[in-house]
């Protein structure tokens, strides 16, 4: 056999083998939405986040790897690059939130650089953006409504990525708006179509649980799950517990999220408590028949000794109120102590 023969059979094995380990991430591209919801939280469209402590979770989400299911924006970007998401999962219950991850695709698309990227924002590129999306969606049927969110969001986005590169740049972090690296890694899913955005809600019957099935058909596992801070809107529901179980989150995943609920921390000067927890963990609080909400579950989390309103739970809701229960009974018992020492009415202290 010639040896260029040889080389050509090599060169056809290698395409295979690496055919054959590439996930089949077909699922994922038929994934299902959910129906509209008849309205809007404060019928108001969150075309950005207002979550400005996101360094909080770098530690946790760091090079998780796996499948990145987020709700929200332009968060999930920055929290997926640290994590280096295999594929990106986006969700949100608001179509309007789903255009504009439609376009953040055609910029991505476009820009080989974060600074090309953060040129694509600036008001004076706006003609140059609605050329990429027309030709990103010749359909006029999806490229209508993707124009539309950009037409309105694009203010807001401008001036939050703007804020992001100064919080990150302040907290000495890597971002993809700045990082050659992470901006690449991004860009790269993007490129490949390992980024599917649908209308999801967590509460209902449809997507998520054919994101769990999509999970399970590639041959992978959630790395990151983040929820922002959705689930104070409603209750840990029949639905809901059996949506995040089709997730089968394991023991390397970990769920982020926030709450701006009372009862809880709050990070100073924010609106949120952050707390991370890991799989088997949330899997174990959604067990429990008592843990009727996010702020049942959280209160049995405990503040991290490093930031006051970042907590971490990586136990299950027996352990966690044993151990409240404990820390109670040995305050009662100092106070108790204390209260014997005390001298009584003319008796003099040693």
């Amino acid at each position: 056999m010639s040896g260029m023969r040889v080389f050509a059979l090599l060169a056809v094995l290698a395409s295979s083998v690496a055919f054959a380990s590439e996930p089949d991430l077909s699922a994922f591209a038929s994934l299902p939405a959910d129906p509209a919801p008849s309205e809007i939280v404060r019928g108001t469209h969150y075309w950005i986040s207002n979550e400005d402590s996101l360094d909080l979770f770098r530690d946790a989400v760091k090079d998780k790897g796996g499948i990145y299911v987020g709700v929200g924006t332009d968060q999930n970007y920055l929290l997926g690059a640290w994590a280096r998401a295999e594929v990106l999962v986006l969700l949100d219950f608001d179509q309007a939130v789903v255009d504009l991850h439609r376009v953040y695709r055609v910029l991505f698309r476009a820009a080989e650089t974060p600074e090309d990227f953060l040129r694509l924002w600036r008001l004076e590129s706006r003609a140059e953006v609605r050329r990429l999306i027309e030709e990103g969606y010749p359909d006029k049927k999806e490229r209508v409504p993707v124009l539309r969110a950009y037409g309105v969001a694009r203010w807001a986005v401008e001036r939050r990525l703007k804020r992001v590169v100064a919080q990150m740049g302040k907290a000495s972090l890597p971002c993809f708006l700045v990082d050659e690296a992470e901006y690449a890694h991004i860009r790269r899913l993007y490129q490949e179509d390992k980024v599917f955005m649908v209308r999801g809600d967590l509460t209902a019957q449809r997507s998520v649980s054919a994101v769990g099935r999509a999970v399970a058909q590639a041959g992978k596992k959630v790395g990151v799950l983040y929820l922002s801070n959705a689930e104070q809107y409603f209750p840990y529901d029949a639905q809901y517990r059996r949506n995040i179980r089709e997730l089968a989150l394991d023991e390397h995943s970990v769920v982020v999220r926030t709450s701006g609920q009372r009862g809880i921390t709050h990070l100073k000067g924010s609106y949120y408590h952050y707390n991370t927890q890991s799989g088997p963990s949330f899997l174990a609080w959604l067990a429990d028949a008592k843990t009727r909400s996010v702020l049942a579950m959280l209160r049995y989390a405990p503040d991290t000794d490093k930031v006051h309103g970042l907590s971490r739970l990586d136990i299950g809701p027996d352990e966690a109120r044993e151990a409240v229960k404990q820390k109670l009974l040995a305050k009662r018992q100092v106070k108790k102590a204390k209260g014997l020492s005390r001298p009584v009415h003319g008796e003099a202290v040693p």
